[in-house]
């Protein structure tokens, strides 16, 4: 215990340095919580503080008898650091030394994330039993020891008090853990009423709970792998900050030279040229919102953009965050793979199984491995330098994710760029504002299209809108204003059906959106005679990589030998980078109706052949309800038989949402919480909890072999109902094992049993 909390303090320095020369990584700290520099002296000797006096909690009879598996711990070892910390005689002590006894006990007592809800308030938790009388602390001369040194390093009086060595749960010898336990508590409860009133002491202890969790990750995982704590993170965080140079020569001209290699495949004379609108978000400030219609080139503008804020301020990393894991693969797929592979990260909850063979020979980058160390848990990821990532890797910090807490080191000095923000349901719209509200980073959001409420609530927050009142570019004007889509409202499926026949037999590329993955499936098999191709969620992870590479495939094709159709549901709307001639879509929300549309006629050049959308109402609104559908209704009648351009699109999107009320922001556990910490009690995105992750019962026997050799078994799962989803006590509660003759390879998991299926 005493060696680990040393490991700890010396994690603590190695990341955010001393008291008189803070590392980047320090300063940076203060700057990303919004703590002025005069409070570094504060910050970082409550930090030490909190690093040493995490874990003697874990010098106690319980804790040793739980890690031989002999019996429960009668209370969590940071808890019962915390109330050593709240002891008259160890409080006296820091407090003389300018400390808050009471700060650093709740940081200690929180840096596990297990300071959990009992009777609606926050208490230390501890389990109680009639077989359990005493606590005992062990180790007391170890435990005077790591006082003494951490009493040096502070600057403190020598430590020469004594802690009890028996401690009680309401009567009997020593110290009562209640009656500290209540004291605590109702201290906390008081803190809590006072960082509400204190923006600035509420960022402080923020700051401190993430720093502790960052270096006790660190002060762990390091020497378990044999490295060397000062070094490994010398060499992690004081390499010299990216500049734009670099990533212009890393990133952005390799990507360049491959969309030349693309389109010279159709014309040889094609030479790349930066479009005004991009070289301009060169200009932008730190905080924009960048909106431009899809295949607009907006994500090299967002580079641009990049670069020229490593130019202003260097930064060590570059985050580019995506809404969905497929998107966040084509992201890492088209730019940040371009990066070296010690750089290059893909980050996301399948990224492991999506790199294998993403790329293929003669591409050089098929040789590269782009993999972290999986024994370093979140650590493995503080080397690399640009990211592809999912939304919730690095902003599931807000909701007290443990693993997103560990990447602040990496988030707090970067320049990230976050995609797709239309999709963003309500508890992930509420996390966006409050990075850009409560932290201080440069940020860039960008989407196609975004309801005129939502856009107004980005400015309020001083994202710059761009292109802006009175800029004018004439390509990008051009783009938007281009008759792209004809629009046609249909009746009901039966007229889609007769329309999609009619488009194959022509030898178009139909691509046929549904909002439920059963009808996708049924509709699906109703076309399977004409090669149809099915994608959805509900495939096992190994079969929808297959699903999405195949329809990207079919429809990117030069040369076509025949019609195309695929009938997938919303995942099309951000991940699959397609072109078709017919889009035939069921209703939805108007982003996602337009965003549906940015999979048809792509990459038009004129209005000569505008890309055919129809669009009929479902049966029933589901997976949406009525009042998200119902303005959806007003949008396609009013466009109905006419050719649009994007700019049409936008404007009927403002004039349907602009006098929509705001919804109340849903609650932000790391923002307005303090000072409990207490992961997984909320998540970042809404969940209506339909689904859980499951493995098929014929896959069962050979996931549990690569369990138990510590291989990747990710391949294997999928998303299932929750009543088709049964436990198995050989996997845990992380996973469930789910019927085998409801799937099938091609059309993935059928509420029914089927039959004639293939796997």
């Amino acid at each position: 215990m005493v060696a680990h909390s040393l490991e700890v303090m010396e994690a603590f320095v190695g990341l955010f340095g001393t008291l008189i020369e803070p590392s980047r990584i320090g300063e940076r700290w203060l700057a990303f919580f919004g703590l002025p520099n005069a409070l570094w002296a504060v910050f970082y000797r409550h930090g030490l503080a909190a690093a040493g006096l995490h874990d003697p909690g874990k010098a106690n009879n319980g804790f040793q008898q739980a890690i031989q598996h002999k019996d429960k711990q009668a209370i969590r070892h940071e808890h019962l650091s915390a109330l050593i910390v709240t002891l008259p005689q160890v409080s006296r002590w820091l407090q003389q030394g300018g400390l808050d006894a009471q700060l650093i006990a709740v940081v200690a007592a929180s840096h596990h994330l297990k300071l959990s809800a009992s009777d609606e308030r926050y208490k230390l938790a501890a389990m109680l039993s009639p077989g359990i009388k005493l606590v005992e602390i062990l180790g007391e001369q170890e435990l005077a020891s790591l006082f003494e040194i951490l009493g040096e390093r502070l600057g403190l009086a020598p430590w020469k008090g004594m802690l009890p060595t028996l401690w009680n749960f309401g009567s009997g010898p020593g110290e009562s853990i209640m009656a500290l336990r209540d004291d605590l508590d109702r201290r906390m409860q008081f803190m809590k009423r006072e960082l509400r009133k204190d923006g600035q002491a509420r960022r402080l202890w923020q700051a401190l709970v993430a720093a502790l969790i960052a270096a006790d990750a660190a002060g762990s995982g390091l020497p378990r792998e044999g490295l060397s704590i000062p070094d490994w993170l010398s060499g992690t965080f004081g390499v010299p900050p990216l500049t734009g140079s670099s990533i212009r020569e890393k990133v952005i001209d390799p990507r360049i030279a491959e969309i030349e290699v693309s389109k010279r495949r159709i014309d040889p004379g094609f030479r790349f040229r930066w479009q005004d609108f991009q070289e301009e978000a060169e200009r932008l400030p730190e905080r924009a919102l960048l909106l431009a219609g899809c295949g607009s080139g907006k994500t090299l503008a967002a580079w641009r953009w990049i670069t020229a804020q490593l130019d202003r301020q260097p930064a060590a990393r570059v985050i580019f965050l995506y809404p969905t894991r497929a998107t966040a693969s084509e992201g890492f797929r088209d730019y940040v793979s371009h990066a070296p592979e010690s750089d290059a990260a893909l980050l996301s909850g399948t990224a492991g199984y999506e790199l294998e063979g993403m790329f293929s020979n003669p591409d050089e980058r098929s040789e590269r491995n782009y993999e972290t160390d999986d024994r370093l848990f979140a650590l493995g990821f503080w080397q690399k330098r640009v990211f592809a990532a999912t939304v919730d890797q690095f902003l599931g910090f807000l909701q007290l994710s443990y693993r997103s807490i560990c990447l602040l080191p990496v988030l707090a000095d970067a320049v990230v760029v976050i995609d797709e923000v239309h999709s963003f349901d309500h508890r992930l719209w509420t996390a966006l504002k409050t990075l850009l509200k409560e932290f201080q980073l440069p940020v860039l959001c960008m989407t196609a299209s975004l309801p005129g409420p939502r856009r107004l609530e980005l400015e309020e927050l001083a994202l710059t809108p761009y292109p802006g009142p009175g800029r004018h570019f004439e390509d990008l004007e051009r783009s938007a204003g281009l008759q792209r889509y004809r629009i046609h409202a249909i009746p009901d499926e039966s007229a889609a059906r007769a329309i999609a026949q009619t488009a194959l037999a022509e030898g178009k590329r139909v691509l046929w959106v549904v909002n439920t993955v059963d009808r996708c499936q049924h509709l699906a098999r109703d076309f399977e005679q004409l090669g149809a191709l099915c994608y959805h969620s509900r495939f096992t992870l190994r079969d929808r990589k297959e699903r999405h590479t195949a329809v990207v495939a079919a429809f990117q094709s030069d040369k076509p030998t025949g019609g195309i159709i695929a009938l997938t549901t919303q995942v099309c709307e951000m991940s699959l980078d397609l072109d078709a001639d017919v889009l035939i879509t069921e209703l939805a929300p108007i982003p996602s109706l337009i965003q549906r549309m940015g999979r048809c006629n792509r990459h038009a050049l004129d209005e000569a052949n505008p890309g055919i959308v129809y669009c009929y109402a479902p049966e029933s609104p589901l997976p949406y309800n009525p009042a998200e559908v119902e303005p959806a209704r007003a949008f396609l009648t009013s466009l109905d038989g006419q050719a649009v351009s994007q700019l049409r699109l936008e404007d009927e999107l403002d004039a349907r949402t602009r006098q929509d009320p705001r919804r109340a922001d849903t609650w932000i556990q790391f923002v307005e919480g303090p000072p409990w910490a207490a992961g997984g009690e909320e998540d970042l995105r809404d969940s209506h909890d339909f689904t859980v992750d499951a493995v098929l019962d014929c896959d069962l026997e050979q996931v549990l072999g690569l369990r138990r050799r510590h291989l990747p078994y990710d391949g294997f799962v999928l998303p299932v109902p929750r009543r088709h989803a049964g436990s198995s006590q050989c996997l845990g509660r992380a996973l469930c094992v789910a019927p085998a003759d409801h799937y099938d390879a091609r059309f993935g998991f059928f509420q029914e049993p089927i039959h004639g299926r293939q796997t």
